[in-house]
């Protein structure tokens, strides 16, 4: 039975945006699922999981979800952190000495430690090499990039990654960068144990999230999403079938040896589900603890100091993100006004590279999910129309 109020929810202007953008070419398919009040109220496939094989996207497609898996990274390090094992404050270089050792681009040695706290809110002073024309640091980045990552193993990416000068120093710019691949990494140190082993055990497995993992098994390889992506030829060009992804190494023939905290998972929407379900219940589901109620609120609250906002995502999209402030591993709307989009202040969410994204809205008992593969991300106000229709939908 629908709880009070949610019967009579009208989702159809949602409905709409999928398939708008999907005839438009805008996107291959689009998946939009809505959750209320701890209930399922929309859900709706719009388009294809691949186009040339007119494989319709469904419930149960597995998608590349990339930096949506930075949360589940971080509530892993937030529960070392309710263990005892460390605590946000503290020098990260404790267990990984080579973020002691570096330095930064042009100025050179470290001038305060990288804390715990400065990785979670990406203000360590880390990059990413979005921006290889802007910024020398980026080019070195890009090259690693460009030799390939997947066959590497985290220890081995962090070797070569902490070796790289940092672009600002610790706690005096919010830089989109490596630093949760850096908090897998510290997972790793902290419990003796592979990254991957550690967030199967403790959440992805007792989440029951069935689907999610850092590959794509043999069995499930027909439910895997092509990533698509415009080229001049064609605006939804296939740069990824699942024949040769680096994700499914039963096709691919090489094993996938990265744990990334930063991008590496595949996840479905009803798995998804279940993890931002955990969250907006104070980090319990089905009567299992995953997080203290006040860790959750910790997390998903603004940690960075004004000076350092507005939100600008290097290289990824254009212009400043004003309203927004970020928490330990969530992107916070602390003035709804300023953002410009429907929501509520103190709703939070984050988003993957192709385009897949997820905000929950504690204030509205509200999760929205969002899931397309389409690379580069942004290029189109997808995500801004799904959360206004969404928004539009509960208060009409």
């Amino acid at each position: 039975m629908s709880k009070a109020g949610n019967e009579n929810i009208d989702f159809s202007g949602v409905e709409q945006v999928a398939e708008r953008y999907v005839a438009e070419r805008k996107s291959a398919g689009m998946l939009t699922l809505v959750s209320r009040q701890g209930e399922v109220v929309h859900r709706h496939c719009a388009g294809h999981a691949d186009v040339e094989h007119a494989i319709a996207l469904r419930e149960d497609t597995i998608f590349r979800i990339y930096s949506m898996t930075k949360p589940l990274t971080s509530v892993a390090l937030l529960q070392l952190i309710e263990r005892g094992l460390c605590a946000l404050d503290d020098a990260a270089s404790r267990w990984i000495p080579a973020l002691g050792e570096l330095e930064v681009h042009d100025e050179g040695p470290l001038q305060s430690d990288i804390t715990i706290r400065q990785l979670l809110t990406h203000t360590a002073g880390f990059s990413y090499g979005f921006e290889p024309d802007k910024y020398a640091v980026d080019k070195l980045y890009a090259e690693i990039w460009q030799q390939g990552i997947q066959h590497r193993t985290l220890e081995d990416l962090m070797g070569s990654l902490l070796q790289l000068p940092l672009l600002a120093q610790p706690g005096t710019r919010w830089h989109y960068s490596i630093a949760t691949d850096v908090c897998g990494y510290l997972v790793e140190r902290l419990t003796d144990m592979p990254f991957g082993d550690y967030l199967r055990s403790r959440i992805i497995e007792p989440l029951g999230m069935v689907d999610t993992d850092f590959e794509v098994s043999a069995e499930r390889a027909a439910r895997f999403a092509t990533l698509y992506g415009p080229t001049e030829q064609n605006s939804l060009t296939p740069l990824e079938p699942p024949d040769r992804s680096p994700f499914v190494p039963s096709l691919s023939g090489v094993p996938v040896q990265l744990h990334s905290g930063g991008g590496g998972l595949v996840s479905t929407a009803p798995d998804y589900l279940r993890f931002a379900q955990m969250i907006l219940g104070g980090g319990e589901l089905d009567g299992q603890r995953f997080l203290a109620a006040e860790t959750v609120a910790l997390m998903t609250q603004n940690h960075v100091d004004e000076r350092l906002l507005p939100l600008t995502f290097n290289g990824i999209a254009p212009g400043e993100y004003r309203g927004y402030g970020f928490g330990l591993g969530y992107c916070v709307t602390i003035d709804t006004a300023a953002t410009a989009a429907a929501g509520s202040r103190g709703d939070f969410g984050w988003g993957g590279m192709a385009d897949t994204y997820c905000w929950i809205d504690p204030a509205e008992q509200l999760i929205g999910i969002l899931m397309q593969q389409h690379l580069p991300s942004l290029v189109h106000p997808g995500r801004k129309d799904f959360r206004d229709a969404v928004y539009a939908a509960i208060s009409g």
